[in-house]
Formats: C-alpha cells, structure tokens, sequence
C-alpha cells in the first residue's frame, strides 16, 4: 500500500477516536461509528447468507405475527410485535431481516456506550465500542434476530435509564427504565435477572436513601407492571407454556450433566469474550494490581457497574442449581454490554490514546476483512451444505405452492412438516400461511382439526424423514384427496448448485 495511503488511514483513526474522546462530539462520532458497522455488518450478511433460506427460529417469529396472541409457546410476545412494525414498513425478504438483526446490535453497541460512559471517559470510554465489536454476540452471532440478540440493546437501555434515575430520580427516566426493562421481560424471561441486577444495585447503592423515598422507584415499578400485567394474565391463563419448553428442555439428567452444562456456561461465555480480552490485555497492559482493581470493584463509584455485569452471571448459576436446569453461555449474549468497564475503569488501568488508535484500526480492518470474504463463505455454505434443510427452503416453498394451487382455488393457510423446514418454507410462501410445526398442537395452538378441515392443508417432508412422512399419511387420510409428490430439489448460487435433496409433498384441501 502506498506511504500516502497509510498516512491518510492513520490520519483517520486519529480523527474517530479524537471524536471518540471529546465530550462535545462523542456522541456524533459513535453515531457514525455504529452506522458504518451496520452497514459492514448488513452487507456481509446478505452476501455470505445469500447461498441458505432464512433461519428457522426468525421464521417462526415471523408465524406468530399472523397468530396474534399475548405470548407463545416459546418466548414472550414482544419481538412478534416488533416483526409486525418492521415488516410494514420493509418487504418479507432476507436482506430486510438482516437489516434488522444488523440494526439492533449496532443500536445495542452505541446504547452500551453511553451506559459505559458512566464510568468510563476519554480514550476509556472511546475504546468501549471497538472492543464489543469482535464479540461474537455483536457481529456474527447477531446476524440471527431472536430473543438473545434483542436483549442487548434493551439490556443496556435499561440499565442506562435506570442509573439515570438513580442519579437524578427524574420522572423521565424513571418511566424509561420501567418501560425498557418490561420489553426486555416481554423478549425473554432471563431478563428477571436483570431485575435482579437492578435490585441489589439500588439497595446497595449509597444514593439509596434519597432514591427510594423520591418518585422513581415507584414509577419505575407502575410502568413495568402496567405494560407486562396483559402478558402475566395470559401466562397464568395458558398455564405457563414458554416455562414449560424450558423446564422440558433443559433439565438437568445428572449432577454430572449439570456440571457439563455450568462448564459450558462459565467456559463459553469466557471464550466468547476473548478477542476482547486478548486485545485489552495486549494494548493496554494492565498491571496485575490493576487487574486484581478491576472486576470487582466495590468502592461506590463502581459498585454499581459491579453489580449489573455480575449480578445476571452469577445468579443464574444458583437458580439453575435449585431448579436442576442446564445453562448456555448463550443465554448470555446480552451480559456483556460493561465489559469494557470491567476491564478499564479501574483508575489503576491507563490508556493511551495510541493503544484505542491500534484498536480501531485492528476492529476496522477485521470488518472489512470479514466482508471481502463473504462470498467465499457463501460458496463454501451452499458446497457443504447447513444443517435443517435451510437450502431448500424457499425451493420446498415454491413446490409445495404449485401442487397446492393444482389442488384447489382455496388460499393456502396452513403448512406442515417438520419444524425448521416449515417454519422457514411458510416464511417465503405468498399466502403468508400459519405452520403445523411438528404436527404438534404445543406448537402451533392455533391448528387443530377443525381448522385443517375448514381450510386444508399443505405438508412438506424430507423423503427420508420417516416420522414427518407418518405425520403426513395421517393427514392425508382424515381428510378429502388431494395431491402428493416427491420432488428433487438442488439450490443454485451463481451458477454454482449445491447438492440434490428428495422432498414429499402432500396437500389436502378444505372440506367444503
């Protein structure tokens, strides 16, 4: 590369992180910090996806957004509402839902950086947003919406409001903090340990006093249990399905499978973090006191800091003990937003601005890495193959469509088939119909059969999925003759085709 060309990338960086470090023009410079990720991150998610069909579990979000209910099966009700919003404005298509994933981790990494910036400033607080850019919970892993990756901006908003009204106990951002923690419970239930987290940080807090007999504490309380009281009631009404798909899942078979699964935890959650340890440890050179300063400090300043990272760690390991449920460190993802504060708050800790410098350019160059290399990935994805059928789910879709239409004038409302294949098929079908996920009623308890005899049905089996292809033969006989055919199905990719796969196709038509 030309001297001038290296003087001028130089001069950039310089440029971001005196921006970064300036109290006057942090906030512009983050802006476009994270606008420029977004749109790294968006590019080489619809490149390197481009070779696979939408992931099933985005899909049947999706699903539910045709289902309208106070929750679901599995999760809360909250993100099936965002889908609603989101795809009014932009189209049903792959790159609009990777738009979004994209979105929300950018917004969570500037959302993090004000939070950090309670505690952090200057080149501290500047290096926050490089350093959560190489987790894996920013970048790739985000590039899948669902409710792990939502946490993290609503995780982080909730924090920043609430130590806003801890410190100022104004109205505004006491109903902030209420609102922002109730969509994060609305998203995902392991948000009752940031509850926790926020419990123990204002009791133990020295402001406590002051906080608890102003107004924003209550606030924060009336707002957050005004907006979940319609979700809580259906809960207790429907006997707690989304606890129940936990609980059944993850138990615990042994102390021994216990211990697997807390190593996983302990052990995947480090790892994850790594690169950003890697490079705090390497650019920084912290001492070993200031280290030993850092990450649980409980002088009062940072106390609170210690409080939120840890709290929603630690404590799960408890409950999970108690209850003999197994943990993922991906459960995880939205855990990691004071990271940087644990690693540089600690007045002991010094960092030049030339060691944020390295850091932007490093994070920078890794981006544009990771989007040069996009196509490769694409190529290598449709060679290999991915795992549930999610080559062949808009070709199964458009199939099943052509032999539904041969069968009846009906609109096709209902799609049949294992989950991940029916979930992501119903996702580009333009009847935007529901799913029999599984043939299961848990599911998918908007089906049963007086629905499928109102309104028909299409299914879609692997030809060598023997439990999808009985699931078929037993709708096929409860209900009036339709079609059935197998079909091979190759996805193509530039030219380049990967390999054929066999799929049964059944449709029964309404019984009108």
């Amino acid at each position: 590369m030309p001297l001038f060309s290296l003087h001028r990338l130089s001069t950039l960086f310089t440029g971001l992180v005196d921006g970064l470090c300036d109290s006057k023009r942090r906030r512009r410079g983050a802006l476009v910090l994270v606008c420029a990720y977004a749109a790294a991150w968006t590019l080489y998610g619809v490149i390197a996806k481009s070779s696979q069909d939408i992931n099933a579990d985005m899909a049947e979000m999706v699903i539910w957004t045709r289902e309208p209910a106070l929750g679901y099966p599995k999760h809360p009700p909250f993100l099936a509402y965002v889908l609603k919003l989101w795809f009014s404005i932009f189209p049903l298509a792959d790159w609009a839902y990777t738009l979004l994933a994209v979105m929300t981790v950018s917004a969570g990494i500037y959302l993090a950086f004000e939070l950090c910036g309670i505690w952090l400033n200057a080149e501290k607080r500047a290096a926050a947003p490089f350093l959560l850019a190489v987790i894996p919970f920013y970048n790739f892993l985000g590039l899948k919406f669902d409710q792990n990756s939502a946490l993290i901006p609503l995780w982080a908003l909730a924090m920043l409001a609430f130590m806003r009204s801890l410190e100022t106990r104004r109205v505004g951002w006491a109903a902030l903090a209420g609102l922002a923690a109730a969509a994060a419970m609305l998203t995902k239930y392991w948000s009752g340990f940031l509850l926790a987290a926020l419990a123990f940080t204002a009791l133990l807090d020295r402001r406590r006093d002051a906080y608890l007999r102003s107004a924003a504490p209550w606030i924060t309380a009336v707002v957050f249990l005004f907006t979940v009281l319609p979700h809580a009631i259906w809960l207790v009404h429907e006997n707690f399905p989304p606890l129940t798909w936990v609980t059944t899942r993850r138990v615990a078979n042994s102390i021994p499978d216990f211990i697997g699964s807390l190593w996983e935890y302990s052990g995947g959650t480090i790892g994850y973090a790594a690169v950003a340890l890697g490079l705090a440890l390497i650019l920084v050179r912290p001492s070993l006191a200031a280290v030993r300063d850092s990450w649980f400090a409980t002088e009062p300043t940072r106390r609170p800091a210690t409080l939120l990272f840890w709290t929603p760690l630690l404590l799960p390991i408890v409950v999970a003990a108690i209850l003999r449920i197994n943990l993922l460190s991906l459960w995880n993802i939205p855990s990691l937003n004071l990271l940087p504060v644990m690693m540089l708050a600690s007045p002991l800790v010094l960092v030049p601005r030339i060691a944020v410098i390295r850091l932007a350019a490093i994070t920078t160059t890794f981006t544009l890495i990771v989007v040069v290399i996009s196509p490769v990935v694409a190529f290598v994805i449709l060679k290999f193959g991915v795992e549930n059928n999610a080559a062949y789910a808009k070709l199964a879709a458009a199939a099943a469509e052509r032999e539904w239409h041969q069968t009846t004038n009906a609109p096709l409302r209902l799609v049949a088939g294992p989950f991940t294949l029916a979930s992501s098929a119903a996702f580009y079908m333009t009847d935007k119909p529901s799913t029999y996920a599984d043939f299961s009623s848990y599911l998918s308890p908007w089906v049963n059969a007086t629905r499928i005899e109102r309104e028909g049905i299409a299914i879609i089996c692997p030809a060598e999925d023997g439990g999808c292809l009985d699931g078929m033969r037993t709708l096929v006989a409860a209900g009036p003759a339709g079609r059935r055919s197998e079909v091979t199905l190759t996805r193509r990719w530039l030219g380049f085709a990967g390999p054929a796969k066999r799929f049964v196709i059944a449709t029964v038509p309404p019984r009108s």
